[in-house]
């Protein structure tokens, strides 16, 4: 096992090199290449790419090597639907004591602002396992909701209008989250297609 010191700097960098969607699905990940690339050893980037494989953002398959995963329809739609039940179910059982609790915003990137909000929303459930799931969501669908404006032209507009519902604690931030998914889900096909 690699020393923390490497491992953690090295899976963080993967990660988000992984999320924004440096590589194209189904592209190979030679852990020689990437320690070069990273400037350390083999061992903590295999370690690191081995834990990417438990966290579902790297597929490995032994004699093939790793490879960044590729997205189906299904799955996306898949995604999409466990996401909206997680916020749904978060919304419903809403801890008493983050009742008052408010959602601040920073400028960010269009796709950081919607992982960022979906975790505030799964937080105000106080189950850490909807939480967890939720953040292990937003990781996996990082590079498709990078491409959603390119769909759907009003998706900053959305998600500042559930940002200002949450403020307002308005029961119609459930709904509006439904919404939400299912117009994702209708642009299943157009979202795969520019991954």
């Amino acid at each position: 096992m690699s020393p923390a010191h490497v491992l953690e700097p090295a899976c963080k960098k993967l990660k988000h090199m992984l999320m924004e969607g440096v590589w194209p699905p189904g592209e190979k990940l030679e852990a020689l290449r990437l320690a070069d690339d990273l400037g350390i050893s083999m061992t903590p980037v295999r370690d690191c790419l081995n834990r990417l494989v438990g966290e579902r953002l790297v597929d490995m398959k032994p004699g093939e090597g790793y490879r960044v995963p590729r997205m189906s329809e299904n799955a996306l739609r898949d995604m999409l639907a466990v996401n909206a039940a997680l916020l749904d179910l978060a919304l419903v059982a809403r801890s008493k004591e983050l009742n008052d609790v408010e959602f601040k915003f920073e400028n960010s990137t269009y796709a950081d602002r919607v992982s960022s909000f979906f975790d505030f929303i799964a937080s105000l459930s106080g189950n850490i396992i909807i939480v967890e799931i939720v953040r292990s969501l937003n990781e996996r669908m990082h590079a498709v909701r990078m491409k959603e404006p390119l769909v759907i032209p009003d998706a900053l507009q959305e998600i500042e209008g559930l940002e200002q519902l949450s403020t307002k604690q308005e029961t119609g931030l459930r709904n509006k989250l439904q919404t939400y998914h299912q117009r994702r889900r209708e642009k299943v096909s157009a979202l795969i297609d520019l991954l």
